[in-house]
């Protein structure tokens, strides 16, 4: 009896480590968080693919989270809040980037790892969200602006030219 109560609490354990471990996979690998629905799934899918490939080509992480409203929060401090829980970047580089779209606020930020601040730079950022992002959100081409930041953020170094 005492047997079967032993394999059957160790079978318990692995099964519980084994859905924890799923779930951080399954967290790991979403990238977009769109809670305004601003995005269509296949324009999402897209802007995924995109993704994927950064961190495959380069191994960086990139997020990115579409909200409606900070609820009077602050910009830096949500979006600073939401890199760390996301664990954004490898743990040798810091090298994460996040996204953060409030729409009905007009916010944008662009929260880079310690490691890509030489890369991506404040001006970088700042020149990508106001040049690329803010005239396509003007025209309601969320999706376009969205896509053209992160393709400009496969990071400088890796890429000829620059904004």
């Amino acid at each position: 009896m005492k047997t079967k109560i032993g394999i059957i609490g160790i079978v318990l354990v692995f099964m519980s480590v084994l859905a924890s471990c799923q779930k951080r996979l399954e967290l790991s690998d979403d990238r977009i968080f769109d809670s305004a629905g601003l995005l269509k799934k296949d324009e999402q899918d897209k802007i995924l693919v995109l993704i994927q490939a950064l961190e495959k080509k380069i191994g960086s992480q990139l997020a990115i989270v579409i909200i409606d409203t900070l609820n009077g929060k602050k910009l830096e401090t949500y979006s600073l809040k939401t890199f760390q829980e996301l664990e954004l970047g490898r743990d040798k580089y810091k090298d994460g980037v996040l996204v953060t779209v409030v729409n009905k606020e007009h916010k944008i930020r662009i929260e880079v790892g310690y490691g890509l601040e030489r890369i991506i730079k404040d001006e970088i950022a700042a020149q990508i969200i106001r040049e690329i992002m803010v005239p396509k959100f003007r025209d309601q081409k969320y999706y376009e602006g969205i896509y053209a930041a992160v393709d400009e953020t496969e990071l400088p170094s890796a890429k000829s030219r620059r904004v």
